[in-house]
Parts: structure tokens; sequence; C-alpha cells
């Protein structure tokens, strides 16, 4: 009997559900299965997702040594130096501070989600430290640019608000 990878049944249940004229077809040539498995795998794992959760006397058979979500509900646990850098990369992403802010109130509980002056610092910190390290590598590598693409962040646009705006 072959078995197909877990992604493989999401994808077949994609293309059943996206209603696209012949992605059952393509999706079941690409993952070498007929049309009907592609159908059964979409039936299956939206049974799956529509099952009640199991109950503390009935634990899910693959449950194994996976933690109890809390009484408030699953959280990920992120440190404030894994909180830093999520806010930093975010932000380096061009994602503003109160995104970030409704960002990490989905993974935090509320009590624990930085406000918004605190993420402005920490972006500010970083700033400050990756100047120096592109200080020097702008004109090491200005010579090699082949292709420049200007956007706001260039101009100030893109940093957090500090009270004062210097050219980059």
């Amino acid at each position: 009997m072959l078995k197909l990878p877990v992604r493989t049944w999401i994808l077949n249940a994609a293309a059943v559900f996206s209603g696209q004229h012949g992605a059952v077809t393509r999706q079941a040539e690409q993952a070498g299965c007929s049309r009907q498995t592609v159908y059964q795998h979409a039936q299956k794992l939206e049974q799956r997702l529509a099952a009640e959760p199991p109950t503390e006397d009935q634990p899910h058979p693959e449950a194994g040594a996976a933690p109890e979500p809390s009484p408030a509900g699953p959280c990920i646990l992120l440190d404030k130096n894994k909180q830093k850098e999520l806010a930093t990369t975010a932000f380096a992403m061009g994602m503003s501070l109160r995104q970030i802010e409704d960002l990490l109130g989905v993974l935090l509980p509320a009590d624990k989600v930085p406000d918004h002056s605190t993420l402005e610092r920490w972006v500010q910190a970083e700033a400050r430290r990756a100047e120096a390290v592109l200080a020097a590598l702008d004109p090491a590598c200005a010579d090699r640019v082949q292709t420049l693409a200007l956007d706001e962040i260039v101009f100030g646009g893109g940093r957090p608000s500090s009270g004062s705006s210097r050219p980059a």
C-alpha cells in the first residue's frame, strides 16, 4: 500500500476545496495518485478537522508527551531576547510597530505583550547597533551594486518615530 505524506493530503484537500476547474486533476497528476484519492483525502481531512478535540478522560491517540495547554489557552513562550529579535526582524521586513504589537498579542498572554514604546526602544537600539556595521559594509559594496530599488526606508520613512529625522 502506497502511503502519501501528510503534506500531499493537505495539498489534495486544497485542490478539492479551491473549486478551481481542473485543480483536482492537476493535483492528482502531481501527487501520482487518482482523482478519487484526492477527493478521499479531502473528505478525511475535513472530518479530522471537524472532529471534537479529545477530552481529559479520552486522550488523543497520538498525544505522547505533548505539553498540556494552559487554562487561558495555548501560547508560545518567548523570552525577552526572542521578543526583541521578533520585533526587530518584523520591523526590518516592513511591519509597523502597531502591527508588531498586535502580532505579539496573538503569540503572548495579554499581560506579557510589550507596549508600543518598549518595541520602539528595542528597534532603535538594534538600528544603532546595525548602523556601525552598515557604515563599513555600504562603501565596500557600493561598486558591486547592479540594481538599486529605493523606497521610503532610505528617506527615514521606515524608522520608528523618535522626534528627530536625520537622513540615512
